[in-house]
């Protein structure tokens, strides 16, 4: 589990005021189990799966969609044509672990191919009080797992970043007038960050069509 040394309190997901019928899908690969309770709480039907298929439970016009992947699964062919589809009909996406590099690309970012940490390491951190992060600390360590990073730089126009490491990887990112965020998998991992990055991702759902700015 991930550790963090944050100085404020969260945002507890109790807080959101009550909604009318939501429906999300979280697509992941075992690591996003505490998302999809959360969602069920505030009152989401979810539909949950291992990765992406032509079944029809992934084709119905959907509020919130998750994805929450390792590396090869689903295919970055298909995870660009299902988050197209989600675009056009205005659906929320939150990208998360591998499945921000094909979300990214989509929009014209390109980048780079490295490799994963051998380990986990803490990472000092700083956000912008925007998009997933409103309400953190201005500074805080997060345990980083050893899944991929994406540099800032990387990210084109298109994607302001409201969190990143000292050495300049993405933490979060949302896109500047679409509702595309981006978020390192170790923060969905993180009970004292899940709640806060869920509690504004429904904020801007339910406020602002799920954009950002």
């Amino acid at each position: 589990m991930a550790h963090n040394d944050l100085t404020q309190s969260t945002i507890p997901l109790s807080t959101l005021p009550p909604a009318g019928p939501r429906t999300a899908s979280v697509v992941h690969d075992g690591s996003a189990f505490e998302v999809s309770a959360a969602l069920r709480h505030l009152g989401f039907d979810v539909t949950e799966g291992p990765g992406l298929s032509f079944s029809a439970r992934y084709e119905e016009p959907r509020q919130l969609a998750i994805l929450a992947t390792k590396a090869g699964a689903p295919r970055p062919e298909r995870l660009k044509d299902w988050v197209r589809e989600l675009c056009a009909r205005g659906t929320t996406v939150l990208a998360v672990g591998a499945s921000i590099a094909p979300v990214a690309e989509l929009f014209g970012s390109r980048l780079s191919d490295g490799p994963a940490p051998a380990s986990a390491r803490l990472a000092d951190v700083t956000t912008e009080h925007a998009g997933l992060f409103v309400g953190s600390p201005l500074a805080f360590r997060l345990s980083l797992s050893n899944a991929p990073t994406v540099p800032c730089g990387e990210l084109n126009s298109e994607f302001a970043t409201t969190a990143r490491t000292r050495r300049g990887e993405m933490i979060g990112a949302s896109h500047v007038f679409r509702p595309i965020h981006l978020l390192h998998r170790s923060v969905v991992e993180s009970d004292e960050l899940r709640p806060l990055v869920l509690a504004n991702l429904m904020r801007m759902v339910r406020d602002r069509g799920g954009r950002a700015f």
